[in-house]
């Protein structure tokens, strides 16, 4: 009970919960279960047959990709709240991405089979897949837009103020994730990270900590970052 109690709590924090309701989520709930999973688990591989869906309740995920050669990079990073490659789950088909914990997780994980039936027949579970779904293909391309046009320094500036809330204006970003996962998701080595870091901090921007930057002024951070 204790466990489920923590669930509905973290669940009532999670854009996807929330636009889904509380009737759908509870018969996803029923079904479903909860792991609490180290940093480094692996939660599915590359090329795996999706069986179920995973909706982060607690901690950081990457979808690690790799090619023929092996070679690796960390493709997108997904926080609380974010239920993630569920297009895998949906069309049955290979997921494209590996998931890995960048810190201590836990997840809901919900049968495949049971979710599409859900988004068959709840028409509130079916418009919040829909709304899921446009928010990553919107993320994708903007992700595109990133590393296509925009310098190391941009991207850096534009991800931090995207970790503090807009109605705040100010507070600190959480970097919980190895910097080398951060500089992958971010299309840069871990040295130009650090130097794209010093150089927002030494504008007054940023104050960095370990796991930690605090920001004064998202609003002066996305205007870099533009």
């Amino acid at each position: 009970m204790p466990d489920r109690t923590l669930n509905l709590e973290l669940l009532q924090r999670s854009p996807f919960a929330i636009s889904a309701g509380e009737a759908a989520m509870a018969r996803l709930l029923r079904s479903g279960f909860t792991q609490l999973l180290p940093r480094g688990a692996v939660l599915f591989e590359q090329g795996e047959a999706p069986g179920f869906l995973h909706l982060l309740l607690a901690g950081s995920i990457g979808l690690k990709a790799r090619d023929e050669t092996r070679a690796e990079t960390i493709v997108e990073i997904f926080g609380a709240g974010e239920l993630f490659l569920a297009p895998a789950a949906i069309l049955g088909l290979p997921y494209l991405a590996s998931a890995v914990a960048l810190t201590e997780v836990r997840v809901l994980i919900i049968p495949a089979a049971d979710f599409r039936e859900g988004v068959s027949q709840d028409p509130a579970l079916a418009r919040a897949t829909i709304e899921l779904l446009a928010r990553h293909w919107r993320l994708m391309v903007d992700q595109v837009v990133d590393l296509k046009l925009r310098s190391a320094e941009r991207r850096v500036a534009r991800f931090l103020a995207r970790r503090v809330a807009e109605e705040t204006g100010a507070g600190s970003a959480e970097l919980p994730e190895p910097r080398a996962a951060l500089a992958a998701r971010l299309g840069m080595t871990p040295e130009t990270l650090s130097r794209a870091l010093s150089a927002l901090e030494s504008q007054g921007l940023v104050r960095l900590s370990p796991r930690r930057a605090d920001i004064a002024d998202r609003e002066g951070l996305l205007r870099i970052g533009t």
